[in-house]
């Protein structure tokens, strides 16, 4: 049996496999628990045989050749990211369209969360990123900022590492800032701050309905010796992970006992599954190639990957038709 250690958040999804009720077939599995951008600076050691990995940080890995990471088509991170863009109220910024010459800030315009924002801009809204000042910095006071800023042939991106976007946006020294964080200038009594869809749950699920995409965010990292050494290895870790999905999902249907601190979780499951169906967060890659293709144009265009990559190249490939489940006794 293989010892291997993992490195992911404390999803509902992923926590079968920490907490042991799901075993992964052949392998002893020692978790570690982590904010997914700690996983992702530590996955550059590599310090783990499994990681949680950044779509976008993958993509980009691919250009400088074989990563050490192969990606499994298993996506323990999706999020829709209409609720990410943030304004200063005080400056007329009503609609998308509104943000064209604005200065927009963002920790750092590479992340996954961001590519999909500007894409979602640029394909539905017709603003591009050129038509925008980027600005990169800490989101808030006392957090690292960057040291040199990303370059994107034909956008202007200024690299601001002594301040912070939310007491910049909260000042008026921007327009908005763009990311997957909240920033803590906005909230309850800050009326100086805003979103730019205030009703976003409603947009995202028109979102939905047009393309049908349900935004990946992370995958699932394997070390390539490993997966190189052990050709079974990645099926096993697929399919325990999958497991773990099923058993997450089944939980939100119990109403017995209820998965999450909040009071109407069975009937918010029941109003996705109305709208996205039963299997809403699928794992492999048949059931998510339109929305990987879709990501892998999007950073193509946005100038993020030298090349555009199919994602049949670089997911390795796993079969999600099983319906066994490993389970363990609590």
């Amino acid at each position: 049996m293989l010892t291997l250690t993992l490195a992911c958040a404390a999803y509902d999804r992923t926590r079968p496999l920490i907490d042991g009720r799901v075993a992964i077939e052949g392998v002893e599995l020692r978790a570690t628990t982590l904010h997914p951008e700690a996983a992702f600076a530590r996955a550059k050691a590599p310090e783990f045989d499994l990681t949680e990995l950044s779509l976008s940080g993958y993509l980009r890995s691919l250009d400088a050749g074989k990563p050490t990471y192969v990606a499994l088509p298993v996506f323990p991170s999706r999020a829709f990211r209409h609720s990410g863009i943030y304004v200063h109220a005080g400056r007329g910024i009503r609609s998308p369209a509104d943000l064209r010459g604005r200065t927009i800030g963002t920790p750092d315009y590479k992340t996954t969360a961001n590519v999909w924002i500007r894409a979602f801009l640029a394909h539905d809204h017709g603003v591009q990123p050129h038509e925008m000042q980027w600005m990169e910095a800490a989101m808030e006071a006392g957090e690292p900022g960057p040291a040199t800023a990303t370059t994107v042939p034909g956008v202007s991106i200024l690299a601001v590492p002594d301040q912070d976007l939310s007491g910049m946006l909260a000042r008026g020294e921007i327009d908005a800032v763009v990311g997957a964080k909240v920033p803590s200038c906005f909230g309850p009594g800050q009326d100086d701050v805003a979103r730019l869809f205030p009703d976003h749950q409603r947009v995202e699920q028109d979102y939905y309905r047009r393309t049908g995409f349900f935004p990946i965010m992370h995958v699932l990292g394997l070390r390539r010796d490993l997966h190189e050494r052990h050709p079974w290895l990645a099926q096993a870790i697929c399919q325990g992970f999958e497991a773990a999905r099923r058993m997450a999902l089944q939980d939100l249907r119990d109403v017995c006992q209820l998965a999450a601190t909040l009071p109407w979780v069975v009937a918010e499951y029941q109003r996705t599954v109305d709208l996205m169906g039963e299997d809403y967060w699928p794992y492999g890659l048949d059931a998510n190639r339109e929305v990987l293709q879709a990501f892998a144009r999007y950073h193509f265009q946005q100038g993020l990957s030298a090349r555009l990559h199919s994602p049949g190249d670089w997911l390795a490939p796993a079969n999600f038709s099983s319906n066994r489940v490993t389970t363990r006794s609590a």
